[in-house]
């Protein structure tokens, strides 16, 4: 698969542009905005961004910079950088980041992924000064050709002041993967995006840029870091067959037919479980409409009556993943399109083409609030991501999440919760709820009160049932009523000390 630079390079001119890394970080000053390819583990520059922050960590250990990529980056990138970045949007994930978030000595914007693409191009976030990009390739007339995601690449190479442009040649040659476009910025008015299909395409394969600003062209060796998946459990497949016969159920009533309509899928060992069980569902020519294209999405690439066609911004694979991955390339850059993220995740598209959204959380409260983001309300996990947009725009949107879940300290902790200290998610956007032990769904017109008790009916972990039931009688009177005092329920909370213990570690009734 190893390419050369040579190679990699049909315009030929372009070639003496070509430094090391170690040159390009010394044309970073103080105080600059970057906005770089990369988006869940994929397409990030592995090269040069780990530079800066080691040529930094001797040279300049005062330097900062605004940091703002697609989406997160692998830790082996971004805590190379962390220590200097002082601003970063719009999401991460990052173990040194979230140290300093949570620290208050980095700036964080946790921003919906199709609001921040298109805040890009608006200027919200100031002028960009320069765009690091990971690349695949650069054809005869000057294109560009991206690799393993698209994220903001297209917004940062039009919008930077300066670029600097990281061919891996370690990496295939993405040609065919990808459809780009920008969004429209006022106050030229925006037209209809022609895609009625998940097939359809509605812009160009390449990037063409103002190659006067291009100030360097480095190499990178790094194929993207795998991600790491957990194996499956039992709770896993278990609320995997509750979603799949929920949308059996759903075939019927709603008359789909043999055919879904297109699935969005989040990240994460449920979201992976949940799709690989779909390969032995009864649905035909399933399409995806989704961020990321993931592992347990690769066994459809096999089977052309099971497997339609798929359209994300990224693709996440574990280890093993991109090797079966790079085993079918070929047949795989003809079922996967690649797009921008304010294309993959835009919600009239959303809407339009009726996707399934399908979301994990943290945890969720009696009237279906959601948190996806914040442990006890306070302390920042990861950020939003794609999530809202997807839950808030489609067809039916679907949060799934194990009953109980496990602290550090090994103490076992009720997801469903009286209340949540931290919405992403409101009860507007959730149309079901999904733990392995039933579903709540929130398709027809309900009271809270019973939406509630449908939660905890369904959903709550048996030795939670009680709580949960009781909390909801002595909430009294009201709309969504909830317990403001301590004092008020003392007695009570008292007699179930264990739950104590669990609840007020996560989500306290202040």
């Amino acid at each position: 698969m190893s390419r050369t630079l040579d190679n990699c390079i049909d315009k030929k001119d372009l070639l003496k542009k070509i430094i090391s890394v170690e040159d390009a970080v010394k044309l970073i000053p103080n105080k600059s905005v970057l906005a770089i390819s990369g988006f869940t583990k994929s397409g990030e520059p592995k090269s040069f961004i780990p530079a800066l922050g080691n040529f930094w960590s001797k040279t300049h250990p005062e330097f900062q910079i605004t940091l703002l990529s697609g989406a997160s980056l692998s830790e082996e990138v971004e805590k190379c950088i962390a220590p200097f970045v002082s601003k970063r949007a719009p999401y991460m994930s990052s173990i040194e980041s979230r140290k300093r978030i949570i620290a208050h000595t980095m700036d964080y914007s946790d921003i919906h992924l199709s609001h921040f693409s298109r805040n890009l191009m608006y200027g919200f976030y100031g002028k960009i000064d320069f765009a690091v990009v990971e690349i695949s390739k650069i054809t005869e007339d000057g294109g560009i050709i991206l690799t393993s995601s698209v994220g903001i690449s297209f917004e940062a190479l039009t919008k930077a002041k300066k670029i600097i442009l990281e061919i891996n040649t370690e990496g295939p040659d993405y040609s065919g993967f990808h459809d780009l476009i920008l969004p429209q910025v006022f106050p030229h008015h925006g037209l209809p995006i022609p895609i009625s299909d998940v097939s359809e395409r509605a812009g160009s394969f390449q990037i063409k840029i103002n190659w006067n600003k291009v100030v360097a062209i480095v190499e990178s060796k790094q194929l993207d870091y795998g991600v790491t998946f957990k194996p499956t459990t039992e709770i896993d497949k278990k609320i995997a067959e509750n979603i799949i016969g929920y949308l059996e159920s759903c075939k019927k009533l709603y008359n789909w037919g043999d055919r879904l309509p297109p699935l969005q899928s989040g990240v994460g060992n449920i979201a992976n479980a949940i799709v690989s069980e779909l390969a032995n569902s009864p649905f035909q020519k399933i399409s995806f409409w989704t961020e990321v294209f993931q592992d347990g999405m690769l066994k459809f690439t096999e089977d052309e009556d099971k497997f339609d066609v798929a359209s994300a911004t990224a693709l996440s694979f574990s280890n093993e993943g991109w090797l079966q991955f790079f085993n079918s390339f070929e047949k795989c850059k003809q079922r996967i399109i690649l797009r921008p993220t304010w294309l993959s995740n835009a919600p009239e598209i959303i809407s339009r083409l009726f996707v399934i959204a399908m979301n994990s959380c943290i945890e969720v409260d009696l009237y279906g609030h959601a948190n996806s983001t914040h442990v006890d309300g306070s302390c920042i996990v990861n950020g939003l991501g794609g999530s809202g947009d997807f839950l808030r725009n489609s067809y039916l949107s679907i949060i799934h999440i194990p009953s109980v879940r496990k602290l550090k300290d090994g103490r076992v902790v009720s997801s469903i919760m009286p209340y949540v200290r931290h919405i992403d998610h409101t009860e507007h956007d959730i149309k079901c709820i999904v733990t392995e032990q039933g579903i709540m769904v929130n398709t027809d017109i309900i009271s809270p009160i019973k939406r509630a008790q449908s939660i905890i009916e369904n959903c709550a972990h048996p030795h939670f049932k009680p709580l949960l039931k009781e909390y909801l009688k002595l909430a009294g009177i009201g709309d969504e009523p909830r317990i403001g005092s301590m004092d008020i329920i003392k007695g009570w909370w008292e007699e179930y000390d264990y739950a104590c213990k669990t609840f007020s570690k996560i989500a306290v009734l202040k």
